[in-house]
């Protein structure tokens, strides 16, 4: 079957080929559609909070966010309802972040320049859903399973 996405070069064909040899035509064509779309979204639904220390995350004097995603679904937007000061002491209402990758539970998400002097390493992280209501992050740089004291809370819908 000839693929109409590649013009009809002689590279292109011998790509095609190959990647038909190997069952991967189409694969590069759906691939971040795809992707994206397993992601279960409903999950980001809400108000949140974050408990570290044992403390209890929904109490009025912790910040709360709600995670807002556009239609594209390209990055996501966390909207705090209050003022809130993060580690590089900047003060903001909203931080900004692309989505790279989505499973069912999990996104990777990089924040940009915005947030001030961040090291490239602490840019991307895993935030991944543990069960209902629950979350918690996870710099991409760190080892596989090692995650940070933070429990995202869900604490209204």
């Amino acid at each position: 079957m000839k693929s109409s996405a590649l013009p009809r070069t002689p590279s292109s064909r011998r790509l095609t080929a190959l990647l038909s040899r190997f069952g991967l035509v189409g694969a590069f064509a759906i691939a971040s559609s795809a992707q994206a779309q397993s992601f279960d979204w409903t999950l980001l639904d809400g108000l949140w909070a974050e408990s570290t220390e044992h403390q209890y995350g929904c109490r009025s004097d912790n910040v709360h966010q709600r995670f807002n995603v556009p239609a594209d679904r390209k990055s996501v937007v966390i909207q705090f309802d209050r003022i809130w000061k993060i580690g590089t002491g900047k003060s903001v209402v909203q931080i900004e972040a692309a989505i790279l990758s989505a499973t069912p539970n999990k996104l990777i998400i990089r924040y940009g320049p915005e947030l001030g002097e961040i090291p490239p390493a602490m840019r991307e992280w895993e935030l991944r859903f543990i069960g209902p209501g629950t979350y918690r992050w996870r710099s991409t740089a760190w080892p596989p399973g090692v995650f940070n004291e933070v429990i995202g809370v869900k604490c209204s819908p």
